[in-house]
């Protein structure tokens, strides 16, 4: 459902009331204010959701919930710490303001929505990972973990066969919500309340006029298929239940892995491109620009999985279908271990 003419501008005009208060607040406390204050200024200042449906804007608060939440090794639920690399406190504190606007306050349907994926983690009494983790001393150097099913990792680790997939095999529907994610297309979105309370509906990019009509303008972003590994930065306790994993593979050499896997690819086709690092998490709003290679970025939604990638990338479109592969990378067991529940 679109955002009307009339209601964008009752908005904008409670929107830039907000910022001439705590603008004032300001002047009144040395310059100064506080934290959630600060928060709530900037997006009185650009209300970038001003003009967002309301399912974007529910899908939004559920991501966002879903974001600023951790799962403790004693098996808790608590908050990430208000530094983090996102600024989760500070997008959720912008959607309780708009929802403020829109209807008093987030509606209970879309409050139940974004509470019931962490509510899985204790549907059979305390999390999997506890078990998987217990007694586990983590090492002190860099590491990555897979995780996965022991009858896939223990054969894994003891012989080295390797399954790589397509990025487009991600999509696939019988996945669950955490696996399953569009890996082939990223959307922006990029606000027009300023244009659309002026009566302009449209832009010109590179000489094309491109037509927004009533929404926000949305950007569509698409690659070829690729293949990829994903890996974990950590032990993190939301992922066994998310992945379905019983166990969890801890690679002590990450570089070695790494190296072998994109060596034994290579063996096989040359012509492809490998990227290897830390996942970059745009949020569809605001990080437009952020993003610089495709294949090494994902929604903001998964940041709490805090990825590491292998991709092999082709330096031509791929004119064939890409399927799961095996890759045999050699024993693993010198320089990783299994743990299982």
């Amino acid at each position: 459902m679109t955002v009307t003419l009339s209601q964008l501008r009752d908005r904008a005009r409670v929107m830039e009331a907000r910022r001439q208060h705590f603008e004032d607040m300001a002047v009144r406390q040395n310059g100064t204010l506080k934290r959630d204050d600060i928060w709530r200024h900037e997006y009185a200042s650009f209300p970038y959701l001003l003009g967002a449906p309301d399912e974007r804007l529910g899908s939004r608060f559920k991501d966002v919930f879903i974001n600023q939440t951790e799962l403790s090794s004693d098996a808790k639920i608590g908050l990430l710490p208000f530094g983090d690399e996102h600024a989760f406190m500070a997008k959720f504190t912008h959607l309780l303001d708009e929802y403020g606007l829109r209807t008093g306050g987030p509606p209970t349907e879309v409050i139940a929505a974004a509470k019931s994926p962490v509510l899985k983690y204790f549907e059979n009494g305390e999390p999997i990972a506890t078990k998987i983790f217990r007694g586990y001393v983590a090492p002190t150097t860099p590491f990555t973990v897979k995780y996965g099913r022991h009858e896939f990792l223990e054969p894994m680790l003891r012989t080295g066969r390797l399954r790589i997939c397509p990025a487009s095999y991600y999509n696939d529907v019988s996945h669950n919500a955490a696996i399953k994610d569009d890996e082939i297309h990223r959307t922006f979105f990029i606000p027009t309340f300023h244009e659309r309370l002026k009566g302009i509906h449209h832009t010109v990019v590179q000489g094309h006029r491109i037509e927004y009509g009533d929404g926000d303008l949305v950007i569509p972003v698409e690659a070829p298929d690729y293949f990829l590994v994903s890996l974990c930065d950590s032990i993190y306790y939301r992922m066994p239940t998310d992945f379905d994993a019983d166990s969890a593979l801890i690679i002590r050499d990450p570089s070695r892995f790494a190296q072998r896997v994109i060596s034994s690819f290579l063996a096989r086709y040359p012509d492809w491109k490998p990227h290897y690092g830390p996942v970059t998490y745009y949020d569809p709003y605001r990080d437009f620009i952020k993003v610089r290679v495709h294949q090494m970025s994902k929604h903001f939604g998964y940041a709490y999985q805090r990825e590491v990638r292998i991709v092999m990338e082709a330096r031509h479109t791929p004119r064939r279908t890409l399927h799961p592969e095996f890759l045999d990378i050699g024993p693993m067991q010198d320089y990783a271990e299994l743990l299982s529940a």
